[in-house]
């Protein structure tokens, strides 16, 4: 009966260190774009990643003239393709409109709330609210951190917003992904839709390069080839 006892206390002290993530996005192949290789890392190490989409993604690049409705079925395959490349196996779509001011704001928070306060993650990444030129991506990063906020829970690893539309000037933590890179352009590449015409592969893979090459002034040579950077997000309310 000790044993017995001693067993399920070291798998409850196992569960609790586990790391425990949510990634909140408002497009289907922001993580991706932004946080592939970190993720891919994550996954490796063993974390439970939560993928949370906002929005379908039905009014993004449509170069194949798909309706709204099939747009946003298409870009749903494709983030779940993406996101079993990358090693997350939980996506939960909130299917709002692809367009900040038709977002149901009330909604979005509530679930938001609901989730986080059930998972109770160690850490949350989100799209930076205050330097992403996409507004979609800024009320996303607006409403995770509002929503950790109004969980009431403790996210000992931080609260972190990666970068997309609008490369940050500073940031708090950097992460090397050369193991990791080729995994997160397979996952942008299966957004095959988005890619056909706009190629953000290139266009990221460029900018992880540029940040493991500049990444210390003071270093004789990079540290790695390939790099992801976060800015820290304080958890507290911020006046209008």
């Amino acid at each position: 009966m000790v044993l017995f006892n001693q067993t399920n206390q070291t798998d409850q002290m196992n569960k609790m260190s586990r790391r425990n993530v949510v990634i909140i996005s408002a497009h289907p192949d922001d993580m991706e774009i932004g946080m592939g290789g970190t993720v891919a890392k994550l996954a490796e190490s063993m974390a439970v990643i939560t993928s949370v989409v906002i929005t379908n993604g039905g009014r993004s690049s449509n170069p194949f003239a798909l309706t709204e409705q099939r747009l946003a079925e298409v870009r749903r395959e494709e983030a779940l393709h993406a996101a079993g490349v990358l090693g997350v196996k939980d996506v939960t779509f909130f299917d709002e409109p692809d367009a900040a001011d038709e977002i149901n704001i009330p909604a979005v928070a509530q679930r938001l709330v609901e989730i986080l306060a059930r998972l109770r993650p160690t850490e949350v990444y989100t799209l930076d609210e205050a330097g992403d030129r996409h507004p979609a991506h800024r009320l996303a990063g607006k409403l995770a951190r509002e929503s950790v906020l109004a969980a009431g829970i403790v996210v000992s690893g931080g609260i972190w917003a990666y970068e997309i539309w609008g490369p940050f000037a500073a940031w708090d933590r950097l992460e090397y992904i050369d193991r990791y890179v080729a995994k997160k352009m397979a996952a942008i590449a299966e957004h095959h839709s988005q890619v056909a015409t706009i190629p953000y592969g290139e266009g990221v893979l460029g900018l992880n390069r540029w940040r493991a090459v500049f990444a210390d002034p003071k270093a004789i040579a990079p540290a790695g080839e390939y790099a992801e950077v976060f800015r820290r997000i304080a958890i507290a309310p911020r006046s209008n």
